[in-house]
């Protein structure tokens, strides 16, 4: 029977990702969220979907917009949801993934170098 949770667990934390990976950034909407590694992880606690979100830099004025895209993509799942914002360690450009920087090559935006 512990194996059928599990697996259960398993498939509503990928649904629960697929959701929220799926929301693109506001300024530059060829990449997602996941995209640009600003979504760190979505979780299950308690048949809550919990979504963990940095934002790229502490001023950032669309982090509560995309806070607010992640949980409306989440509960449009059908999901409950909440958002954790986490803000150390501090973004980074290197969690932008090789799909993120081809998609932002792709729309004209050179993306960053990793940092040494």
């Amino acid at each position: 029977m512990m194996g059928v949770v599990s697996l259960d667990r398993t498939e509503l934390k990928q649904r629960a990702w697929a959701a929220a990976a799926s929301v693109p950034d506001p300024e530059v909407p060829c990449v997602t969220v996941a995209d640009l590694g600003i979504l760190r992880s979505v979780d299950i606690v308690d048949g809550v979907a919990v979504a963990k979100v940095s934002p790229t830099y502490s001023g950032c004025p669309a982090t509560q917009f995309i806070e607010f895209a992640i949980e409306s993509a989440l509960r449009e799942a059908g999901f409950d949801a909440r958002i954790e914002r986490v803000l150390s360690p501090a973004w980074t450009t290197d969690w932008i993934t090789e799909e993120g920087k081809e998609k932002l090559r792709a729309y004209g935006i050179a993306p960053p170098q990793k940092s040494s």
